[in-house]
């Protein structure tokens, strides 16, 4: 009988002892992945804050370039507005002058 009861104790001990290296290789594997996953994340987040940074400097050159390209043509437009102001107030003026020196004459 002690012979049994001894055997019970020695695979008792035996699972016990299998359960504990069980859990401790679950523990190690566990914190092992999570590891590997927070590794992941921030390399994910890491390219994906590059890519942001490299888009938003797109987007600002296009702006920059998009307003350059803008000012350009309002002043073409400014320019142009400004000779035919210049054009039809030289034509007035004389105009005027024209109207003023013929009714001194009358």
């Amino acid at each position: 009988m002690n012979q049994i009861l001894n055997q019970i104790i020695r695979i008792d001990s035996q699972a016990y002892e299998n359960k504990n290296k069980n859990e401790e290789f679950l523990l190690k594997k566990k914190q092992e992945y999570e590891e590997k996953v927070l590794n992941y994340k921030s390399e994910n987040l890491r390219k994906a804050n590059i890519k942001v940074q490299t888009i938003s400097e797109e987007i600002e050159a296009f702006v920059a370039e998009t307003e350059r390209i803008e000012k350009e043509k309002v002043n073409k437009v400014s320019v142009q507005i400004e000779k035919v102001y210049k054009k039809t107030e030289h034509r007035l003026i004389q105009e005027v002058f024209n109207r003023l020196f013929s009714l001194e004459e009358l």
